[in-house]
């Protein structure tokens, strides 16, 4: 106890450099959480997805591509498929905002089969389904955009030519924030084909509901063998697949991350190094004195590296402390890019990047603790600081 009450002491002999090292390091692993975090949503949407059992049917030309509204209905009398509806995204504009949450054309009668874990009054989705032009939002949608039953929302097309004037009829409720609306693809469809736009009968993809997840890498393949020769081959995924391309798109995400975090790692080891290298060359004459009273080399070694792991792992837990409050505020101001919350990604990663900032601590203390252990008591007492 008496030696970490000398260990503590030392820490804060020299609070400004000290406090100067903490917030160097806090900062660099607050970055690294926010990072290492964005992997763990990406993992944690993965394997919700699993959950479910969905495919992601769409054209071998990617987005620009189309599928074939016919499809759906082959897809629904397949074997091994219990539910499936066309997923069209819009990009329409609302009050001038383009992109201001997600808006997809879909079928009322069908879509709840396919996201079964999706909960809505039975009253509200029979409106969505009786009215070609009603939809329906998630809840936390509409409450950032303070949306109240019966409310019309306009969407001018912007991908589409063909305006959407739609009538809020029900809310409904998903395990995370989906930020979108979704409406009746037949209400689109019909606007296109009275324009004769080339559109028309595109579903844009289809998401299925496979019966198992045994079932889902067979179903996939037996997908894109029967549409292979048609006009329209397609693509066909799971729903984790699909979500992960949309990292890809960004590169090899994991790596940079890697490559990032070493290079913050040594940077964080010369600066702490520093920090040490400075902290025991101003206490050459207290390390003389300490071994002439008796204290072993390996004592002095232990104090320094001590010292050095207090610092590090007191900006460890800062930085982390950081940036899981940046991801718990992006979850609360922005759910549409961060739709779990910092205790559902919590893992192993953040154990890691603490014990990241203890190998620090001992790295860069390393050379430091090894020359105060070899000082000599006669040399130590000859300088003075």
């Amino acid at each position: 106890m008496k030696s970490l009450k000398y260990i503590w002491r030392n820490v804060m002999r020299n609070k400004l450099r000290s406090m100067l090292t903490i917030l160097s390091i806090g900062f660099s692993l607050a970055l690294m959480t926010i990072l290492c975090g964005y992997i763990a949503l990406q993992d944690v949407w993965g394997n919700e997805a699993q959950k479910y059992h969905r495919i992601v049917v769409m054209s071998t030309m990617g987005f620009s591509g189309e599928v074939p509204i016919a499809y759906v209905d082959r897809l629904r009398a397949m074997e091994g498929i219990s539910a499936a509806v066309p997923y069209a995204w819009y990009g329409g504009m609302y009050k001038e905002q383009q992109m201001a949450f997600a808006q997809f054309g879909t079928d009322p009668n069908h879509v709840f089969n396919v996201w079964s874990e999706f909960k809505i009054d039975p009253a509200q989705l029979k409106a969505f389904q009786d009215d070609r032009q009603a939809c329906i939002a998630d809840r936390r949608l509409a409450e950032r955009m303070q949306w109240k039953i019966g409310e019309r929302i306009p969407l001018q097309g912007t991908f589409y030519t063909f305006n959407l004037d739609l009538k809020l009829v029900g809310l409904f409720d998903a395990p995370q924030n989906t930020d979108s609306l979704w409406f009746n693809w037949y209400y689109l469809d019909e606007g296109l084909r009275a324009k004769d736009e080339p559109l028309s009968g595109n579903s844009g993809t289809i998401f299925a509901k496979t019966k198992d997840a045994n079932s889902m890498a067979v179903t996939c393949k037996a997908i894109d063998e029967r549409f292979a020769s048609s006009d329209h081959p397609t693509r066909t995924q799971t729903e984790a697949a699909f979500a992960q391309m949309f990292a890809d798109m960004l590169g090899n995400l994991r790596l940079y991350i890697f490559v990032i975090g070493m290079a913050v790692v040594f940077a964080l080891t010369l600066v702490a190094a520093t920090a040490m290298a400075m902290s025991i060359r101003e206490r050459t004459t207290e390390v003389a004195v300490l071994k002439a009273i008796g204290f072993s080399r390996w004592n002095v070694l232990l104090f320094v590296l001590g010292e050095s792991c207090w610092i590090t792992t007191l900006g460890g837990l800062m930085g982390i402390a950081l940036g899981c409050a940046f991801l718990q505020g992006m979850h609360i101001v922005a759910s549409q890019f961060v739709p779990v919350s910092v205790i559902d990604l919590a893992g192993v990663w953040l154990l890691l990047l603490l014990a990241l900032a203890v190998v620090i601590g001992l790295v860069s203390g390393l050379v430091p603790a090894i020359r105060a252990a070899q000082f000599s008591v006669v040399d130590g007492l000859r300088r003075v600081i």
